[in-house]
């Protein structure tokens, strides 16, 4: 035993017990961990900007500010958006009170809300793919307002809905064969390219009474418009479609193609006319290129009726 201690003794003298500090080491894991996660933040905030934060009070609703910013605009042109549309629509399809009217791509009711003091009689099917914008409209408007339905289209899109599951040519309108009098989509067709618009135009064939009306905004091009575009920039988007995606199609950024879609008046000719549908009245020209000098409306807008 005596020799056993005795070699013990000379291990430890040869071999000494290794101590080492890790004070260094955990300081410097600690301070790798602290980056991490600054940059995962920085990465959400730009995957998911911060929401602006409170509401913001539109005849009688109080309306969550973030849902606003989805819808187009901001809290500063919200009230004069919503007037030019009542106008246009009542200048250029009519309204009366008991129209029933389905609206694709209602947001958060900037159009639905002064619609509940002219559909008194009627009824009103709005339709959008934020899930959060229908559920606030359910919520808000439809207890004041029963005749006024709000419907979440999960459609898969670039900007608006990236996780959703559904196809645009699996839609089916909620509505009944020839039971709706006014259809309206305010900047939708400008997020499309053909295959979709043409499959929302055989469903406004389906659901459209003979003397429905559909108003639908888009962009509309040709090479002078394309020069005056290019030239007065008046939009905060810089839209300058130098990208064609097929003849009578252009986009405007490659990395989000549906952005900004325009087509041609022929192209349209040829959607509208396969789809069964016709103009029930001459196209109006938008503000957007800066070459009319009477425009209707911000985008380029069409009229269309059943080609019965």
């Amino acid at each position: 035993m005596a020799v056993i201690g005795h070699l013990v003794r000379i291990k430890a003298a040869l071999f000494p017990k290794l101590v080492l500090d890790r004070t260094p080491l955990d300081k410097r894991i600690e301070a790798l961990l602290r980056e991490r996660e600054a940059l995962l933040r920085e990465i959400e905030h730009l995957r998911y900007p911060q929401k602006p934060a409170g509401t913001y009070t539109f005849q009688g609703y109080d309306i969550p500010i973030d849902l606003i910013m989805m819808t187009g605009g901001g809290t500063e042109t919200f009230d004069v958006i919503s007037a030019v549309h009542m106008h246009n629509l009542r200048r250029w399809i009519g309204l009366d009170s008991n129209h029933t009217l389905v609206e694709i791509g209602c947001g958060i009711g900037r159009d639905a809300i002064p619609l509940t003091e002219i559909l008194t009689d009627g009824k009103y099917v709005g339709i959008d793919i934020i899930g959060r914008s229908i559920e606030w409209c359910k919520l808000h408007i439809s207890p004041r307002h029963p005749n006024f339905q709000f419907y979440h289209f999960d459609v898969k899109d670039q900007i608006h809905n990236p996780p959703g599951v559904t196809a645009t040519a699996d839609i089916r309108l909620p509505v009944d064969d020839q039971s709706v009098d006014r259809i309206v989509l305010f900047s939708v067709f400008t997020h499309m390219l053909r295959g979709d618009i043409e499959h929302y135009l055989r469903e406004f064939r389906r659901v459209l009474r003979p003397n429905g009306l559909v108003y639908a905004t888009t962009f509309l091009f040709d090479d002078e418009v394309l020069a005056s575009a290019r030239a007065t920039n008046l939009t905060p988007h810089d839209l300058r479609f130098e990208h064609l995606v097929e003849p009578g199609c252009r986009i405007n950024d490659l990395t989000h193609p549906l952005s900004a879609v325009a087509f041609t008046t022929e192209a349209w000719d040829g959607m509208v006319e396969r789809s069964g549908l016709k103009y029930a009245q001459r196209v109006l020209r938008g503000s957007w290129s800066g070459l009319f000098p009477e425009p209707n409306d911000g985008q380029d807008s069409l009229v269309l009726a059943p080609n019965c």
